[in-house]
């Protein structure tokens, strides 16, 4: 075992490889102590980073392992990581996991982050700053080598479906008025679309009134009858007109009476014409009567 005399203030080496790894070998404490490292300069703190931008859409969110940390001192270190997020844009957000660890000689650690967008950020790269704090029995140390990265891409064309109101609970017997409201962005060029929904026909669990859709622009046909998903229901045709960056919207009214609890899919995912681009599914959950 080799002797260090630690006499002076806190110091710190890293050994950085490629950018997107590392290892703490070298330090001394604020105190005079003689501390053994087993092994001399082959004990150190090793650490690998994101090497790539995480993929991330517009009106998303990512998760993912942001760094990952191995014991390799000769006894337990003590560690957390800290994001600095300061340089964000407004409308993206981004986490690492904050809670402490603890690792014995030889252990590892995978640490997640995440980062979520709205719609309205700036295609781009938009990184985070990693701190790792670590503190073992005679020392502690700062490495500040590792960042996380999100590549942002908004998609040329997005629908989204919600209700309005955010209500997705409902009780049994009682006449419950819904409105699905379906939207369309345009991140390509101006043109003509044709987008299709469809609402299931629920048989003797529910009774579905479906009014006719209020489009914000367009015009749109309601068709029953067709089937889709493996049942019939109600088709819907919207035909619109969107400029370059433009969201249009599509409001559809229903009036609902429940018969047997459980879980309902109210759509089946709206369908741009012509593309590979299908909506989120609405679902609501239906519980006890009054």
């Amino acid at each position: 075992m080799r002797k260090f005399v630690l006499l002076t203030t806190f110091l710190l080496g890293l050994l950085l490889i490629v950018g997107s790894s590392g290892n703490f070998r070298t330090y001394t404490a604020s105190r005079s102590v003689e501390f053994g490292v087993v092994g001399g300069n082959e004990s150190y703190i090793a650490y690998r980073c994101l090497s790539d931008p995480v993929p991330v859409s517009a009106s998303s969110g990512v998760e993912f392992t942001a760094i990952t940390v191995e014991n390799l001192m000769d006894r337990p270190i003590t560690f957390y990581v800290e994001g600095d997020y300061s340089a964000l844009p407004e409308g993206m957000k981004a986490s690492v996991d904050g809670s402490s660890h603890t690792l014995g000689p030889g252990e590892s650690v995978a640490i997640g982050g995440g980062f979520s967008v709205d719609g309205d950020i700036t295609d781009g790269t938009y990184g985070v700053p990693l701190t790792v704090y670590a503190e073992w029995d005679g020392g502690s140390a700062q490495i500040k080598d590792c960042s996380m990265y999100a590549s942002v891409e908004r998609p040329t064309y997005v629908l989204k479906k919600a209700i309005v109101g955010d209500i997705y609970t409902y009780s049994l017997f009682v006449w419950n008025n819904i409105t699905l409201q379906l939207n369309f962005t345009n991140n390509g060029p101006e043109g003509d679309f044709v987008i299709k929904d469809f609402i299931p026909n629920p048989g003797w669990k529910a009774v579905y009134v479906v009014g006719l859709p209020q489009p914000s622009s367009g015009n749109v046909d309601l068709l029953f009858g067709s089937r889709h998903c493996g049942c019939s229901g109600w088709m819907i045709v919207w035909h619109v007109h969107v400029a370059h960056g433009e969201t249009v919207t599509l409001n559809i009214p229903m009036g609902v009476v429940f018969f047997c609890r459980g879980d309902y899919v109210l759509n089946c995912g709206a369908h741009l014409c012509g593309a590979d681009v299908v909506s989120n599914k609405i679902t609501i959950h239906v519980t006890g009567g009054r």
